[in-house]
């Protein structure tokens, strides 16, 4: 089986275009056509319905995808444990990263990444967290750092980082950020409900915060009067500290400036940061040397 034409016809699917996936692959795009045909003819049916600059597969194109990507997850666990066992580093190492967050935990683990694998080709990508699950099951992400609940959690492994409460931050100024603490650690708890009347920074429909803010609203009786929603927990805190509005805030973005207060919800709603990878994949020595550092690095964000 030529696992070469295996890639080139998943690159396809993944760039939707088979004009990029040729430029990926580094294959003229009438070789690539030629491999493609070639292929179908021998299966009797297209693979993909061919529209310009979206391709999309048809559903043998499915089957045929989904048995190609095991095959090459096969290949990558096999030539990961090939490269442990011959004491090899020079591999290549992919991991997702959520904004914001993703990027700083990145650049403080990897100086240590690099000191212990210096050979080690590092591709940090960024996406959001359903974009980043996808990309891990069907191989095209070795790592990604993932936060969300556990019922958002899908048939990929989630290795727990720290878990994080989500606190509501009200402007310092606010009349009702009385009794509020600028320590989030001291900060007392209240009803959602009483900020009925209050503007709240909203995060955007894909986070996987998103859902577990509205599920919070709703409980508290009320559709929140949103001043814009943004993919920006930081964004949302600044706001706040402006004195414009209110927000539900993740723990690592509830800065302790004087600007804004926090309370603590009755439900204490929090969600997991996690290290997703494919489920039954052998992590190899470097994987498991990367999870090993980004587990210290949030160990040493909870003793703050």
């Amino acid at each position: 089986m030529d696992l070469h034409l295996i890639e080139n016809i998943v690159c396809i699917a993944d760039e939707k275009s088979i004009t990029r996936a040729a430029e990926k692959r580094f294959v003229t795009q009438s070789a690539l056509n030629q491999q493609l045909q070639k292929l179908e003819e021998e299966l009797g049916t297209p693979l993909f319905i061919r529209m310009r600059g979206n391709w999309q597969p048809t559903a043998a194109g499915e089957a045929y995808l989904a048995a190609a990507r095991k095959m090459l997850a096969l290949k990558k666990d096999a030539y990961a444990r090939i490269a442990d066992e011959a004491e090899k580093n020079s591999r290549r190492l992919t991991v997702g990263l959520i904004p914001e967050r993703g990027v700083e935990m990145f650049t403080a683990v990897y100086p240590a990444f690099h000191r212990a694998f210096p050979h080690m080709r590092v591709e940090p990508v960024e996406c959001h967290v359903t974009a980043m699950q996808r990309m891990i099951g069907d191989g095209q992400l070795d790592l990604g750092l993932a936060t969300l609940s556990a019922a958002q959690m899908d048939e990929n492994e989630y290795h727990l980082m720290a878990e994080e409460e989500i606190y509501l931050a009200v402007p310092a100024e606010h009349p009702l950020a009385a009794g509020g603490s600028a320590d989030p650690a001291r900060a007392p708890e209240t009803e959602l409900g009483r900020f009925a009347d209050e503007a709240f920074v909203r995060i955007y429909q894909r986070s996987t915060l998103f859902a577990l803010t509205e599920a919070l609203f709703e409980r508290a009786g009320f559709t929140p009067r949103v001043l814009f929603s943004t993919a920006s927990n930081l964004s949302k805190y600044r706001i706040v500290s402006l004195g414009l509005g209110c927000a539900l805030l993740p723990a690592v973005y509830a800065a302790s400036d004087g600007s804004v207060v926090y309370f603590r919800l009755p439900e204490r709603p929090r969600w997991q940061i996690t290290l997703c990878s494919r489920k039954g994949a052998y992590l190899s020595r470097a994987e498991r040397e990367y999870l090993k550092l980004c587990r210290e690095y949030w160990h040493a964000w909870l003793r703050q």
